[in-house]
């Protein structure tokens, strides 16, 4: 193949792929039978400057019946600080039977600035047992 047309489609490649937003998206997975103690994940965060928008990410299979995920969110920053919430993730059930498991990235804070440097440990706790749930996390977006 010529160099013209190796450049030409490595041209055309990085801008399909450029086009695409990076997706920041850290899970724990949680006892699928009955989650029901606190699952912790850690997240790396060396960028002060940027908003972004922060998601909870849950992976459920058939087994989870209920229309919405109540969930108690605790955020310890580098430097000690602790934010605590409690909510209630409305999560929609597909029309059809679940094969596999379904993933949902549902907004939970807009405009989110994380101005330290170092981990964030965030932990997730259901206030009641939960079956059917195999993971939850949280995704970063970028605001465009």
């Amino acid at each position: 193949m010529s160099l013209a047309k190796q450049l030409v489609i490595a041209l055309v490649t990085l801008a399909f792929t450029a086009c695409l937003a990076p997706q920041n998206v850290t899970m724990v997975g949680v006892d699928v039978r009955s989650w029901s103690e606190g699952a912790t994940l850690t997240v790396e965060n060396s960028d002060t400057l940027s908003l972004r928008n922060l998601n909870i990410a849950v992976r459920y299979n058939n087994n989870f019946k209920a229309t919405e995920l109540p969930l108690k969110i605790a955020i310890l920053a580098p430097d000690s600080s602790r934010y605590e919430d409690i909510i209630s993730l409305p999560l929609r059930r597909p029309a059809t039977a679940l094969a596999v498991a379904t993933t949902e990235s549902l907004p939970y804070r807009s405009k989110v600035q994380l101005s330290q440097r170092g981990s964030y440990h965030i932990s997730f706790e259901p206030l009641s047992k939960i079956c059917g749930v195999e993971a939850i996390g949280v995704e970063f977006r970028e605001i465009e």
